[in-house]
């Protein structure tokens, strides 16, 4: 059973490539498998960034500050 952790290697792996679009959808998935992931909506929340995606990025960002149940900075 997929739990979510190959869509978010792949997330960073193409993150790194700077595959942006691509990088949300990796992690989009691993959310849906694994909705309480922290890291994945940190990591999500800096690709909306780099797309100029500031709106999505501050919810992704405010998502995975309630998660770890501690204020995310930047």
């Amino acid at each position: 059973m997929e739990n979510g952790d190959e869509h978010f290697r792949l997330g960073l792996k193409l993150a790194r490539e700077g595959l942006w679009k691509e990088a949300v959808v990796a992690y989009k998935e691993s959310l849906n498998l694994n909705p309480d992931n922290a890291q994945t909506y940190l990591n999500l929340g800096f690709v909306y960034y780099e797309l100029g995606y500031d709106r999505e990025a501050q919810e992704a960002f405010e998502k995975a500050s309630k998660l770890q149940a501690r204020p995310c900075t930047r």
